[in-house]
């Protein structure tokens, strides 16, 4: 009796832990003193169901929504390979309150973007669902939660639905395929032997893709879509008492579909001992990779004040270290190009330190002997306090720049932060929770900690030696010919780094002189912007806003851009960007001036755009003088460096190897040369020509622009408006006077399209992937209502491919149509449709395409089309237009030279809401002509079609 009621209380047990409604998934919310921000919201339902909650009014009235499912391809049996990404999909495929097909439109219907708006991903242990809502009313949320309910319990799945999605999941598979998947997944193989991992990437298998049916998908979904193994998080702006009732009330009502079975993943790997090497060779990669790690299993736990503290301290020694290299990279004083350094937790369970350098293939000995001396040497000797301070002072400004900002933040920000913390565990801190823990331990590290640190991050008894890419190390094993530079590299003595001269910044003297202001204009166009020209041709753009605070953005705009550049010199444009960049200033390099500005707010960039060049970045208002220092110093004394040619040279080798082997990579090499008559300002030469150039040639080029371009300098942000102006008299006024403003835009030229001509490119690749891309010759952008209603008639037709191509057919994953109007060529401007095919399919997609665009001309588009496609735009530029990027880039920039850019800001809205499906009509009889469009096929050297 006694041994019977023991078993009964087993059994009893045992159903209690089995419907347990626990969440699966523990939240760590506060851990030894240190608790989630307090403006978080959090909560758990009786089943189990927990949710995020966050007040947050950037953007205005928009919310950001998640659904978190605690699985992904991880929770997949060996049978079921791919089914948490094939699920995924399914859910937008016909479920409880949306038939097949309505959830798209519904989204569409109130303003969302099918993919911007609403997506979803699935990973190794979660899969994801995003709704970004353009309305937090009451009406809007609610409905949202409709959707979310869906996801979580109602999929229909039916078997009609699952067979169609199939070629659209092959599709997908086939278009994400890579030179670095396939490495990524060789290196996984050889990183974590026996592995569970190497068998469960999302994408999946195609035996099981081609053989899943209702049944299979069905299974998965009840075993692992259960309140107890979900979370909700919602940020935006909207209110909590509101809210949270609706998540209460929705949300209880869901119950678990099936029993819960503890699944305990094998995530164990055969542990490395020793030295052990791994070649990969990929003639498709442009660049060889080679890589010391350490790599080794740890528990999947919540986060503690010591783990923060212990991540911040590997950061501080990996950014020294980084720096290092760095500067070997930018004064080519080693022989790669690129290089990382990381420690840290990835996948759950993994624990890795690794060392990284890109080089040319036949330089990746030399470069592995480097990388291997340049470890060694840090954790032989261990730093300087010298680069200690520096990296300290960098990560503190970051807490300072954070907590400074924390009022602006924005909700899709927060909400994807809030997101990642519960899927590693970690605790979501608010700016100011960070900087009052964190601050106080940064500032006591020591040099001892910091060697410390490096040392413990690489412990472990064993390295792996990775070489991949296209070096083809011509040996029997290639591992031992690794294997025997690695350890010859051993026996190599290191000794202490020498690290390099320190440099004041700033060192220019000011000129007494100072050009005075000549006009100074109020509220322009009434858009709050203040235009102030100099007597020496200078013009200043300034809008405040509150968009973020205590930060401006910046934009220094002189000369013609890349329009100017010599037509006997195709592509010096992209290498003289790379040089201008990496060269720093003529008295500091650019190490030595990323140090002077160490914990500074400062971000400042050269660019190279189609019809001017710029320094633009962002900064602190308290630091704006030295800002206008930066300008100031790039005008006075550009740096030009030979070591960052050589470096750019080597980069755009590197990709332009790897672009000639994939078909967006050839498109932008041959495809546009081809849409331009072969006109050398288009396209991508080959490295040969980019070889020949000599830093005169970019100092020839630019120097002129440099010295007598009018500036036009814009600011818009947090800031005060008289000191910027008196700065701006101070720094700017002291320019000698510039070369007049002028209107009158010089053209370069006329440039032809390849009416009814037709180019196949073939790729040297073994991925299985092709191409059709119909070109139709448009206009330039300046006729701006022209250009915004072809960015309408490009939606409504991308919308077209979607519904006729992807989801009626399955022979596409993501089609798309886009107009490019030139700001630079008079009459030249290009309609895309891009549809990446199986080679074998490029005939008959071609005539698809054909069929929609007799369908557009012929029987016109529906005011119903036209308002899907405006909606989204119309949200989106309300958001848009509450940026500073916006107004500084589309409004500010370059206005010296086209000033209706300020009317374009004042009829934006209204321009885009008087858009007709007659405009629409119009344009498509207009300009989607089949015999004056030009057809580029694109697909791999070995295809037989």
């Amino acid at each position: 009796m006694k041994n019977s009621t023991i078993a009964f209380r087993i059994v009893v047990l045992g159903l209690l832990l089995l419907f347990s409604c626990a969440p699966k998934h523990s939240i760590v919310l506060s851990n030894n003193g240190i608790q989630t921000d307090p403006a978080v919201v959090y909560g758990i339902l009786p089943n189990g169901f927990q949710y995020f909650l966050m007040e947050n009014s950037t953007p205005e009235d928009r919310v950001n929504i998640h659904l978190d499912v605690f699985a992904g391809s991880m929770n997949e049996t060996n049978e079921q390979q791919g089914v948490a990404h094939y699920l995924e999909h399914m859910l937008f495929n016909g479920s409880e309150h949306f038939k097949p097909g309505e959830l798209i439109q519904y989204f569409q219907s109130i303003g969302m973007d099918f993919g911007a708006d609403a997506n979803a991903h699935t990973s190794f242990f979660n899969t994801v669902y995003d709704l970004s809502l353009p309305n937090a009313d009451q009406k809007h949320m609610d409905e949202a939660f409709v959707v979310i309910q869906d996801y979580a319990k109602g999929a229909l799945l039916l078997e009609t639905e699952v067979d169609r999605e199939r070629g659209i999941i092959l599709a997908e598979k086939r278009e994400r395929d890579s030179v670095s998947y396939r490495t990524f997944k060789k290196s996984l193989e050889f990183e974590l032997p026996d592995s569970l991992f190497n068998q469960r990437f999302p994408i999946g298998t195609d035996d099981v893709i081609k053989k899943a049916d209702r049944k299979l998908l069905k299974a998965y979904y009840d075993q692992w879509y259960r309140p107890d193994n979900m979370a909700l998080i919602v940020v935006g702006d909207f209110d909590i008492k509101t809210v949270q009732p609706m998540i209460i009330k929705r949300f209880s009502k869901l119950k678990p579909r099936t029993p819960f079975f503890k699944d305990f993943l094998s995530t164990k790997w055969k542990e490395h001992q020793g030295i052990k090497t791994f070649y990969h060779y990929e003639p498709e990669a442009g660049s060889t990779d080679i890589t010391i790690e350490t790599i080794s299993r740890i528990p999947f736990e919540t986060e503690t004040p010591e783990t923060i503290k212990k991540r911040t301290l590997n950061h501080i020694a990996n950014s020294i270290l980084q720096n290092r290299l760095s500067r070997m990279v930018n004064r080519q004083t080693a022989d790669f190009s690129e290089s990382s350094v990381f420690s840290g937790a990835f996948l759950h369970h993994i624990s890795l330190s690794a060392i990284h350098a890109t080089s040319e293939p036949d330089k990746w000995e030399k470069a592995l002997h480097q990388i291997e001396n340049a470890l060694r040497q840090g954790l032989t000797y261990g730093f300087t306090q010298k680069e200690l301070d520096r990296v300290k002072a960098d990560f503190i400004s970051s807490l300072e720049k954070e907590l400074d900002q924390a009022e602006s933040r924005k909700s899709p920000d927060l909400s994807r932060k809030i997101l990642r913390t519960i899927n590693r565990k970690e605790l979501f801190l608010s700016p100011e929770q960070r900087k009052d823990f964190l601050e106080p331990y940064i500032e006591s590290i020591s040099l001892q900690d910091a060697h410390e640190a490096l040392k413990e991050s690489w412990s472990k008894d064993h390295r792996l030696v990775l070489v991949t890419g296209n070096a083809d190390i011509n040996a029997e094993e290639p591992e031992t010919a690794i294997l025997d530079v690695y350890q010859k590299s051993l026996m190599n003595k290191v000794s202490q780094y020498e690290g390099f001269e320190s440099k004041k910044f700033p060192y220019l003297e000011l000129p007494s002189a100072k050009a005075g202001i000549r006009v100074r204009e109020k509220n322009v166009k009434d858009l709050g912007i203040t235009i102030i020209d100099f007597h020496n041709n200078v013009r200043l753009n300034f809008k405040k806003t509150d968009y973020k605070q205590n930060e401006f953005q910046f934009k220094v705009c002189f000369g013609e851009g890349k329009k100017s550049e010599p037509v006997s010199k195709p592509g010096l444009a992209l290498v003289s960007e790379s040089v201008f960049r990496t060269s720093g200033l003529g008295n500091l390099d650019a190490d030595q001036l990323e140090e002077a500005l160490a914990g500074n707010k400062i971000r400042i960039g050269f660019g190279i755009n189609e019809n001017y060049f710029s320094l633009s970045g962002s900064g602190d208002p308290k630091e704006a003088e030295l800002v206008f220092q930066l300008i100031y110093h790039y005008f006075n004394d550009p740096g030009y460096r030979d070591e960052a040619l050589n470096l750019a040279k080597i980069r755009y080798k590197q990709r332009y190897d790897n672009l000639i082997r994939t078909p967006e990579g050839i498109m932008q090499i041959k495809g546009d040369l081809f849409l331009a008559k072969n006109d050398s300002r288009f396209g991508l030469p080959q490295p040969e020509t980019i070889h020949q150039y000599t830093l005169n040639d970019i100092k020839n080029w630019l120097s002129p622009y440099f010295q007598n371009s009018p500036v036009e300098v814009s600011i818009v942000g947090d800031f005060d408006l008289e000191n910027m102006i008196s700065l701006a008299s101070k720094y700017m006024g002291t320019f000698k006077k510039r070369k007049e403003f002028s209107n009158e835009v010089n053209t370069p030229g006329e440039i032809y399209f390849p009416k009814g001509e037709q180019l196949e490119l073939k790729t040297e690749t073994k991925i299985n992937t092709g191409v059709v891309r119909v070109a139709f010759p448009t206009d330039d952008f300046w006729d701006i209502m022209q250009t915004r209603k072809l960015s309408i008639l490009s939606r409504v037709f991308s919308e077209r491919l979607r519904i006729a191509i992807r989801e009626e057919l399955g022979e596409t994953y993501s089609p798309y149509v886009y107009n490019d109007s030139s700001m630079s060529f008079d009459g030249y401007g290009i309609l895309h449709v891009v549809v990446n095919v199986k080679p074998e399919s490029h005939k008959f997609i071609y005539h698809k395409i054909k069929e929609i665009i007799i369908s557009l001309t012929t029987k016109g588009i529906s005011k119903k089309e036209t308002d899907l496609a405006l909606k989204p735009v119309l949200n989106h530029l309300k958001v848009l237009r509450k940026t500073n990027g916006y107004w500084l880039n589309s409004v500010m920039a370059n206005s010296l030279t086209y000033p209706q850019k300020f009317d374009w800001a004042n009829n934006m809205m209204a321009g885009y809401n008087t858009i007709t499906n007659d405009d629409l009509i119009l344009l498509a009889k207009k300009y989607l002509n089949i015999d004056k469009s030009a057809l580029i096929v694109i697909k791999p050297e070995n295809s037989t079609d």
